[in-house]
């Protein structure tokens, strides 16, 4: 796994990140996307483990590409998150518990809003192989969360936008090697 995490780097490094997509922990991962009519790249990818397997994969796409996490949260413009879930079943309580554990982490004036009450309000069902779970953060402040394709809800909080991704890519992440691939420090 180490291998194939340096020699994506040394790609990465070498090539900069194309429209192109690339294959990696078996999933593919595009090179650029389109949020809110504007052209997001792909600034990198980090793999989430537990000690049952691989969790999922968490694809990081802006504007321009930055390896500071104060860049990715405060920069202008549209962000996507995107998560490619690896493992057979991945409840849907422990998503959102270690969800909410990095949110409260790096931003504890978060713990018990509405927005968060409402953002976990969209995630109803466990999550499969094989199902994608897009959170987009609009320039206006709005979060959406689509899943396989399809809008589950929205939120207009710049506050959460901003706790989301600190969750993602702040001082206390999700997960430590998900936050150094999305931020390309494979």
């Amino acid at each position: 796994m180490k291998v194939l995490s340096i020699i994506v780097l040394c790609l990465l490094l070498v090539t900069p990140v194309s429209s192109h997509a690339l294959n990696a922990y078996g999933v593919q991962i595009d090179g650029s996307t389109v949020v809110d009519g504007q052209s997001l790249h792909l600034n990198g990818f980090g793999l989430r483990t537990k000690m049952f397997g691989k969790v999922y994969v968490s694809s990081l796409y802006l504007e321009k590409q930055t390896a500071k996490s104060a860049e990715v949260v405060n920069a202008p413009g549209a962000k996507l998150v995107r998560i490619n879930f690896l493992h057979k079943r991945i409840l849907k309580d422990k998503f959102v518990e270690a969800l909410n554990e990095a949110l409260i982490r790096n931003t504890s004036s978060m713990s018990g809003s509405p927005e968060l009450q409402r953002l976990y309000g969209f995630f109803t069902k466990d999550f499969m192989n094989g199902e994608v779970l897009d959170l987009s953060f609009s320039p206006d402040g709005t979060v959406r969360v689509s899943r396989n394709n399809q809008v589950v809800g929205s939120l207009a909080s710049k506050s959460l936008q901003s706790a989301l991704l600190k969750a993602f890519v702040g001082l206390y992440p999700i997960d430590e090697a998900v936050r150094a691939g999305m931020l390309g420090r494979l």
